[in-house]
């Protein structure tokens, strides 16, 4: 099995690696590494540990053979040690056990113990506010790598992986790192409701993710004024859109079951006419849930999200409506609009009910969600493009 070369110098000869001292990193030896690692200009990876016994990021992504230089940095606000050791596939807690079974000897060996399954550490743990440098060539061999803090009762829940020319799952499921750091790589740290402005697949550059109370969450397209799909479970995945340029996509904690491919309310003869401008004009938040305002020709159109059954109520205000609306269900679902009389696939809305109404939609194959309370209060926030 590979192992993996350290040092807290990246310009140290792999073949010529000194034992290590007591303030360098551990050395472990190299059974087959490509012979051309060495010449290759390492890629620099930053690796926190945090509050709340995690590490930041909880995952990586890395290529067989390459070579990386890691800055490992305590920034943990609770003042308390650290260390990092990085295992073969599936040793984790293995590794975790012998730690905490090393005695009086865990101090002076980092809380590190010694196991032919450990490729890789900090050689000794990293104190608050402390940083160590690290160079290493990943394994030839594809697999998921873990790294943990050994030191005892860290490495039960500060862990973390190492996805060695393997695609990550998206990381609602990736069941290799801790549930509790897991939320906090969400948007909103798994907080209900959130709002999060963030670039969204199959949608405008003007997103607004909404993560809806109970399990529910949809995207909304401030370009387009309308919503655009609905998905179930985790939130958004955003560490690549915050850790990138800004440019990435967030990520769905599972695929959409709704899409939309047009408006769903039509004025004056219930056909949509797509020269028609629409005008986002901002969102006010309503015991945390978004009320978006649009135009759409000349239309005033005030509309919530809110989670109903097994899907999602969507209620429009119109204010300034003086004739009947249309209201054409679009894409997968069951649809209802109580205030509406179906006439070929359209519900139409009087103009006497055109004002307030709501349109109901259900996903067919899922049990229904747990019920939220409506929101009551007014204009808690403001928010404007």
């Amino acid at each position: 099995m590979l192992g993996l070369l350290l040092s807290v110098s990246a310009s140290t000869a792999l073949s010529q690696a000194p034992p290590p001292s007591a303030g360098d990193s551990k050395v472990l030896p190299v059974a087959s590494a490509p012979k051309a690692a060495s010449t290759k200009k390492p890629r620099l990876v930053t690796l926190q540990m945090a509050e709340g016994l995690r590490f930041d990021p909880p995952r990586l992504e890395a290529q067989p053979g390459e070579v990386l230089k890691f800055e490992l940095e305590n920034v943990d606000i609770s003042h308390q040690p650290h260390n990092f050791v990085l295992v073969k596939p599936g040793q984790v807690q293995e590794v975790v056990k012998l730690s905490m079974e090393m005695g009086e000897t865990g101090p002076n060996k980092g809380f590190i113990p010694e196991h032919p399954s450990i490729l890789a550490s900090s050689g000794k743990v990293v104190e608050p506010d402390g940083k160590v440098s690290l160079t290493f060539t990943a394994p030839m061999e594809p697999g998921i790598y873990g790294y943990v803090c050994s030191v005892p009762g860290h490495g039960m829940v500060m862990y973390g992986a190492l996805y060695v020319g393997t695609p990550m799952p998206p990381l609602a499921k990736d069941l290799n790192i801790p549930q509790l750091t897991l939320e906090k790589g969400l948007a909103g740290g798994g907080r209900r409701p959130f709002v999060q402005r963030i670039f969204m697949p199959q949608s405008g550059p003007a997103s607004i993710a909404v993560a809806l109370p109970g399990s529910l969450n949809y995207c909304f397209d401030a370009g387009n004024c309308r919503v655009r799909y609905v998905w179930s479970g985790p939130f958004l995945d955003g560490t690549k859109h915050w850790r990138g340029s800004g440019k990435e996509l967030g990520e769905m904690g599972d695929q959409a079951w709704w899409r939309s491919t047009a408006s769903l309310l039509r004025f004056g003869g219930g056909k949509e006419d797509p020269s028609v401008e629409t005008k986002f004009l901002g969102y006010t938040l309503n015991d945390g849930l978004p009320e978006f305002h649009y135009r759409i020709g000349k239309q005033e159109v005030f509309q919530t999200v809110i989670p109903s059954g097994k899907g999602v109520e969507m209620r429009f205000r119109l204010p300034q409506v003086k004739s009947k609306v249309s209201v054409a269900p679009d894409g997968e679902g069951l649809w209802k609009c109580p205030d509406g009389v179906e006439r070929k696939g359209v519900f139409e809305v009087p103009s006497g009910k055109a004002k307030g109404f709501s349109v109901f939609l259900e996903r067919k194959d899922q049990p229904p969600q747990k019920e939220a309370s409506a929101p009551t209060s007014k204009n808690s926030h403001l928010h404007t493009p």
